[in-house]
């Protein structure tokens, strides 16, 4: 028998009111992490390091496109809602690799805040978001993580910063069927 908590919410909405929540939330994380990304594009501009900042732009473009898949799965659901106030970016850079440190940390913080909206739609018994974030946001974050650790180790090589740049340019552009 469906209660009629249920029937109520989901004559407004197909996205329980607290999954509905942390994915408002959830917005306001990616448009932050996008800011953060294009920090780190005009960090290596200006040192001169022109395929990093090519590199670091390409996320912040990731992180924009995952707020839109949000945003479009909240509209699908009909969810109303306003936009969360973004932070201001408060990253200070200590050198090259501590943006590269500082992406693997800011992902491993997304994935989190991710499992949990998937462990509150699970609560929630909101099944069609927990299918929803595990085909696209879930399987995103794996890769982003994956990617992130992989850099940073590329970072932290003793070599020139000329060398790393081509080689993470030229591995994400392959690793995301991106052309140079």
């Amino acid at each position: 028998m469906v209660s009629k908590k249920t029937y109520e919410e989901r004559r407004v909405s197909s996205i329980s009111p607290k999954t509905a929540e942390l994915l408002i939330a959830q917005i306001g994380h990616e448009l932050y992490n996008h800011n953060l990304y294009k920090t780190f594009a005009n960090y290596f501009a200006v040192k001169g390091l022109h395929k990093l900042e090519e590199y670091y732009t390409l996320r912040a473009g990731e992180e924009l496109e995952h707020h839109t898949w949000i945003v479009d799965r909240l509209n699908y659901a009909d969810v109303s809602y306003k936009y969360p106030a973004i932070p201001e970016v408060d990253a200070e850079i200590k050198d090259e690799e501590d943006t590269f440190l500082q992406t693997l940390d800011k992902e491993i913080e997304t994935t989190e805040l991710i499992y949990n909206i998937v462990n509150t739609a699970k609560e929630e018994k909101d099944w069609e978001t927990v299918y929803w974030l595990q085909e696209t946001l879930v399987n995103e974050q794996t890769e982003e993580e994956h990617i992130s650790r992989k850099f940073l180790k590329t970072a932290k090589q003793d070599t020139d910063w000329i060398a790393k740049e081509e080689y993470i340019l030229d591995s994400y552009n392959e690793s995301s069927g991106e052309d140079e």
